[in-house]
């Protein structure tokens, strides 16, 4: 990576790209699990669908475009004691001084709280005024709100969703795949922050939130809904991005912290893509080649959308 100085004096990337250029964020640790930088362009190898491509690098330090999703349902009543805590955090660490930062919160339905025109500040106050409200998750629909902000919002900047929820959406009208699809398109990256709603529960006091009704039909469908894939899971892991689960406020600060941290420290590679048939997922591999002590991690593909 570039010295801070460096990177600023450069270009800034727009990474509302079109849909002939993908960018592939990677991530790279060391064996202490440490980020790994300072490697050279020379001693990384991208691959699109198995075939080595040439592509570019963009500086690490851009100013970045984050939606924080919040899942404000009555069962995350207790994260929300903690997540009204963290948005200070989450402006300085993640979005910065040349950032710029909304709010969309769900539960029945998704709401913009603030939007990318509110101005510095504005996140931290909503996160502090933030409630439980009804009892729905429509987490992808929460998600897909996130998008259309980022498609609206201020360009050349890096998009990122923090999604902080439990994993599976419960009653969304949008489709898994048709957001995912759509967030590759806007090169857009997911984070996501996860609770379970009954051990979140045990971690609070009684008097900073009232418990909620423990009944064997809950705790039933919650088992039920654990055996299936875990839509925020499938957001990140198909982003690039990651999953972090938190229990205790301690956690969710350290969650909060990595994520800048990988933010920040991130390599971003762009390529326009070979030919294909529409519709066909293709893979994408960052390699280090002359490294095998490194360990990489990108976004797994991106689906061709276009002729």
């Amino acid at each position: 990576m570039l010295p801070p100085g460096v990177i600023l004096a450069q270009r800034e990337p727009s990474f509302r790209a079109s849909a002939r250029l993908v960018v592939a964020p990677a991530t790279v640790t060391g064996p202490d699990g440490k980020l790994a930088d300072g490697l050279k362009d020379s001693e990384f190898q991208v691959l699109d669908h198995g075939t080595p491509v040439r592509f570019q690098t963009d500086g690490a330090i851009q100013p970045v475009a984050l939606v924080a999703v919040v899942q404000t349902s009555a069962n995350a009543a207790a994260a929300l004691t903690k997540v009204r805590r963290v948005g200070a955090m989450i402006e300085t660490l993640l979005t910065g001084d040349r950032g710029r930062a909304a709010l969309v919160t769900f539960d029945d339905r998704a709401r913009t709280v603030v939007d990318f025109e509110a101005g510095g500040g504005m996140l931290i106050r909503a996160t502090r005024e933030l409630r439980p409200m009804g009892g729905g998750s429509r987490l992808i629909d929460g998600v897909d709100r996130a998008i259309r902000l980022i498609e609206n919002g201020p360009q050349n900047h890096r998009p990122v969703i923090l999604l902080i929820s439990e994993q599976r959406d419960r009653s969304s009208e949008s489709k898994l795949e048709d957001v995912v699809t759509r967030a590759q398109r806007l090169n857009i990256l997911i984070y996501s922050l996860s609770f379970s709603p009954f051990l979140s529960q045990m971690t609070v006091t009684t008097h900073e939130v009232p418990p909620p009704p423990m009944n064997l039909l809950a705790i039933f469908t919650e088992l039920r809904q654990a055996a299936k894939e875990s839509a925020a899971d499938a957001l990140a892991r198909y982003t690039g991005g990651r999953r972090i689960p938190f229990t205790r406020h301690e956690a969710l600060e350290s969650a909060i912290t990595a994520v800048g941290e990988e933010l920040h420290g991130q390599y971003l590679f762009s390529f326009t893509p070979a030919e294909g048939a529409v519709g066909e997922f293709r893979r994408i591999e960052v390699r280090v080649p002359g490294r095998p002590d490194l360990r990489v991690r990108t976004r797994p593909g991106y689906w061709r959308t276009d002729p």
